[in-house]
């Protein structure tokens, strides 16, 4: 049985348009996929967080060397804030520090003033944590060269039963490496 050569020009220029399809599918599927930006530092600051959430209270206790009977015990820097927490800001791609932190611990009648604050990084990611609370971000738009800025809190005892809030805000900047815009 012979085929008709009309039927097979027919069939071959369908099966080019089907080729052509795919290859097309294929093409877009790649460029969604690639060609999506995507920013990790928000996700980078929340570990961050919960790094030093865990250093600074462990099952719901402030770690004693902080805070112990009400009273301030933590006499370093922060930096031997972040060696005891077995955290390192420092870089090997860039000169500048790329992260920055700030741990306050409130009492709980008393919201306004922290027993004890902790500061260490790139203290001048500060100014830009507060413009991305502020309401000029919908005028400013997205801000790729603005570090990300994640605040968590939560509450915690010392080992006298003391009431604490315990706000943490952290700040990653990276954007050269982390957030493809």
């Amino acid at each position: 049985m012979k085929m008709n050569k009309r039927g097979s020009k027919i069939l071959s220029v369908y099966w080019f348009v089907i080729l052509a399809i795919v290859a097309g599918g294929i093409f877009d599927m790649a460029y969604i996929f690639y060609g999506t930006p995507y920013d990790i530092r928000t996700i980078e600051a929340s570990v961050l967080i919960n790094q030093i959430a865990d250093c600074v209270s462990y099952a719901g206790k402030i770690n004693i060397s902080l805070i112990s009977g009400g009273i301030n015990q933590f006499k370093g820097t922060g930096t031997e804030f972040l060696k005891n927490c077995h955290l390192n800001f420092d870089t090997v791609e860039w000169q500048e520090q790329q992260y920055y932190t700030e741990i306050n611990f409130y009492e709980i009648s008393n919201m306004t003033n922290p027993v004890l604050s902790i500061r260490t990084g790139n203290k001048n990611f500060i100014a830009d944590c507060a413009i991305q609370k502020n309401e000029l971000k919908q005028f400013l738009g997205t801000q790729p060269s603005l570090p990300q800025c994640t605040q968590k809190g939560f509450y915690s005892l010392d080992d006298k039963n003391n009431q604490y809030v315990i706000k943490i805000l952290t700040a990653v900047r990276k954007t050269e490496k982390n957030a493809k815009l």
